[in-house]
């Protein structure tokens, strides 16, 4: 690669020929986050500016584009689209800076290598993916690997650096492989780990919860940003259904069941889990998550099957 080719992509970039662009990129792989000088945009900030659509986005992301690489100017693509795009919840969706939580690291380590685990690690295994599905509060500068080891503690009372051996007083069905978690599983997270930030969700190991995981931009009622939150742990598990139809099936069934009501009646409920302060103090506003949020989240499982693997959701 040389500065001529560099400077050729990012020409490609400028003026939006994606068809050349991706042509260059074929060749020349690494280039996917050369940043140009002076302002440093790489292609991925480019095609936010323009606005491109998530067939261009995706292919990007799906080159190893790295969605929290700042310009000079100290901003994001995602930050670069909600400038110059506000109107493009798509492109604030697919382009979150945040990266991927451990839990999806983890579902894509099962995904692409998938163990062949005792029932006692099977069931560690669900108990870590629900635990670290969360990242929000999460120290910026917390490390991975103590996370996890704190976590395994924390689920199964075994020390990670213990060596895997049976103990007396547990059944031997019971008994936890700690070399495999330890010498195989943590080594190839943490390696995954450092790859966060340039690969995007994929609908094959996406779960519901995912769609959550970008918070809505506004709300019904001082009850209802708690209520998204419990309904992302609640989903955390679920895998993304084949349709559209099924989706928002299950998204308000559950969310009748979390706020305690049959159906979608009387518009504003309380809800006196939620109540965390202020005028609407757990109240949620079910005709905003009739008409807005599930519609929202429908629409995201779309934007991610379109970046993910080229398609959108089939229709029933």
């Amino acid at each position: 690669m040389d500065a001529a080719t560099a400077q050729q992509l990012m020409t490609h970039a400028y003026h939006g020929d994606w068809r050349a662009l991706f042509a260059l990129l074929a060749q020349h792989p690494t280039l996917v986050n050369h940043v140009s000088p002076g302002k440093g945009y790489s292609a991925l900030h480019q095609a936010a500016w323009h606005g491109a659509d998530l067939a261009v986005v995706g292919r990007l992301l799906r080159a190893g584009a790295d969605v929290s690489l700042k310009t000079s100017a100290q901003q994001t693509a995602c930050d670069i689209a909600q400038q110059r795009h506000p109107q493009r919840e798509d492109l604030r969706f697919v382009l979150d800076p945040a990266g991927r939580t451990l839990a999806q690291l983890m579902r894509k380590l099962v995904a692409d290598q998938p163990p062949t685990l005792t029932y006692p690690d099977m069931l560690l295994l669900d108990n870590l993916l629900m635990l670290l599905s969360e990242d929000e509060g999460v120290a910026p500068d917390a490390s991975a690997q103590a996370r996890f080891t704190a976590a395994f503690f924390a689920l199964s009372g075994r020390e990670l650096a213990a060596p895997s051996q049976p103990h007396p007083s547990i059944p031997p069905n019971w008994w936890l492989d700690t070399d495999y978690w330890r010498e195989r599983f943590l080594p190839a997270l943490l390696a995954l780990e450092q790859q966060k930030f340039t690969f995007p969700l994929t609908a094959s190991w996406a779960t519901v919860g995912d769609l959550l995981i970008v918070e809505n931009a506004s709300w019904g009622l001082r009850g209802d940003p708690w209520l998204w939150r419990e309904l992302r742990k609640a989903t955390a598990r679920l895998p993304l259904p084949p349709t559209r139809e099924e989706l928002s099936g299950q998204l308000q069934k559950l969310v009748l069941a979390l706020v305690g009501v049959a159906e979608f009646t009387d518009a504003y409920q309380h809800v006196p889990r939620f109540s965390r302060g202020g005028m609407s103090s757990g109240m949620v506003d079910l005709r905003f998550w009739q008409e807005k949020a599930i519609p929202l989240m429908v629409q995201r499982a779309e934007w991610l099957r379109a970046i993910s693997c080229g398609d959108a959701l089939k229709q029933p």
